[in-house]
């Protein structure tokens, strides 16, 4: 019998009940939670499976290349996503044409100037073995930058749960691919082709997963400007960004060896798991929210930004915390003792995440009432931040002393954020605190279980 037949036949309380508890599952936050969720544990499986394949130095391998496409994305970011769900325009076809073209142009230069660079970016990690995997790495960008607008657009259409199963398809497929090949050729070649193989399927599924989502190339002179004027604080931002989020690893790529940089990267991806939670909730959530808000003229935006993300952050900043605590339960228990040396990394790197969800939710919040400078304003307040603290932990500390810099930067972005938000009266100090006072009690329970387990593992 048809699934619509059995709901019919079915009792009308217990019709609506199912009726609710779908309303329910189906939440945009609750379909954020349950994707992340399922992200992170498929990449601590992933991790847990091929650290088992592949030595550490792959790890640091892998950590430059990242390091290298990321940086190059930021250098070029458009605030392509900020700009398709906000404007007033953005169901037109003109606009929606334009801006596709500008994201396949951009991605075209980007992996040209990649290619071309790969000897000289291997020359300045000191590492001129990577050319190859360089080389062959810039073709992400080309394979991405043709993926379908349609990935832009569902976040304007609040069609959270389809994005969220496109990118779970492409995460499985991408780790049970990287899982075949590294059996078979135990190198990092196994990471650069399912990295690459991953891009192009997604690219693929964007215009399988969405209706209207063919595209063709077009030019409006006002779209194009109306995306500098837009882009160019986004993109002094990006690469003030860039400097703070790649700096470390670039000092770390040429201070460390390549196993120590694979145990500092592997820490990193750890730390940054919490982070899928932010952005997505942020860019998923919020965003599209306080944005359709400001379009249709909402007064109390302070209620409705507290009341939209009150639950999750309570329970985002216990998690949090809780890792903090028990990060040297959490790398025993995922990886065999070769890897003991990226806890402490860990617990340090974990501090950013615990103030992100506050950061990143006031950045959207501000962005989408038109106060975009605050993203570029924060991103030199985490600048000056790391140009005092960073050769004053180095100094003091050597390489410990220069993580922990970087574990803190998040704080003055966040400072600066809450002072926007007191002077346009959408700050309440005292729910923030207590947000923050959660993460605390989290790092206790966290600390408690590592030492109570610790003995029995």
């Amino acid at each position: 019998m048809p699934t619509s037949s059995l709901l019919d036949a079915a009792p009308p309380a217990q019709l609506q009940r199912i009726r609710r508890f779908r309303e329910i599952a189906l939440r945009d936050t609750n379909v954020v939670i349950v994707s992340v969720v399922l992200g992170n544990l498929l990449r601590a499986f992933s991790s847990v499976v091929l650290t088992r394949l592949l030595v550490p130095e792959v790890f640091g391998i892998a950590g430059v290349i990242a390091s290298i496409v990321f940086a190059f994305g930021m250098i070029s970011d458009l605030g392509f996503q900020a700009f398709v769900v906000r404007h007033p325009d953005g169901e037109k076809p003109r606009f929606l044409d334009t801006i596709w073209t500008m994201a396949v142009l951009r991605s075209i230069v980007l992996t040209c100037a990649v290619f071309i660079l790969s000897p000289t970016i291997a020359g300045l990690f000191g590492k001129p073995e990577l050319t190859p995997l360089i080389e062959m790495a810039s073709l992400i960008f080309v394979l991405e930058g043709v993926a379908s607008l349609t990935l832009l657009t569902a976040l304007r259409h609040r069609m959270v749960l389809r994005l969220s199963l496109l990118e779970l398809t492409v995460m499985v497929f991408q780790i049970s691919l990287s899982f075949i090949l590294a059996y078979y050729w135990r190198n990092y070649w196994a990471i650069l082709a399912s990295m690459l193989t991953g891009s192009a399927i997604k690219s693929l599924l964007s215009y399988l997963f969405f209706p209207n989502s063919l595209r063709k190339p077009a030019f409006d002179r006002q779209y194009i400007g109306e995306l500098w004027g837009f882009a160019r604080f986004v993109t002094g931002s990006s690469i003030i960004s860039l400097l703070l989020m790649q700096s470390d690893k670039f000092a770390l790529g040429r201070l460390m060896s390549l196993d120590d940089f694979g145990f500092y990267i592997l820490a990193g991806n750890l730390a940054t798991a919490p982070l899928g939670f932010t952005t997505a909730y942020a860019s998923r959530v919020l965003f599209p929210a306080y944005s359709q808000a400001w379009r249709d003229g909402e007064e109390n935006l302070r209620a409705l930004f507290y009341a939209k993300r009150r639950l999750p952050s309570l329970f985002y900043s216990f998690a949090v915390g809780g890792l903090i605590g028990s990060a040297p339960l959490v790398i025993e228990i995922l990886y065999d003792p070769r890897y003991a040396a990226s806890a402490i990394y860990l617990q340090i790197l974990a501090i950013a995440p615990l103030f992100a969800l506050a950061s990143n939710s006031g950045n959207e919040t501000l962005t989408a009432t038109g106060h975009i400078k605050v993203t570029f304003q924060a991103s030199v307040a985490k600048l000056l931040w790391f140009c005092a603290a960073g050769p004053a932990g180095y100094a003091i500390g050597g390489v410990l002393g220069l993580v922990i810099a970087v574990g803190l930067m998040e704080i003055p972005a966040v400072l600066l954020k809450w002072v926007q938000m007191h002077r346009l009266q959408f700050l309440d100090l005292r729910q923030e605190l207590f947000f923050l006072a959660i993460g605390g009690a989290g790092i206790i329970v966290g600390t408690i279980g590592d030492r109570v387990v610790q003995p029995f593992l």
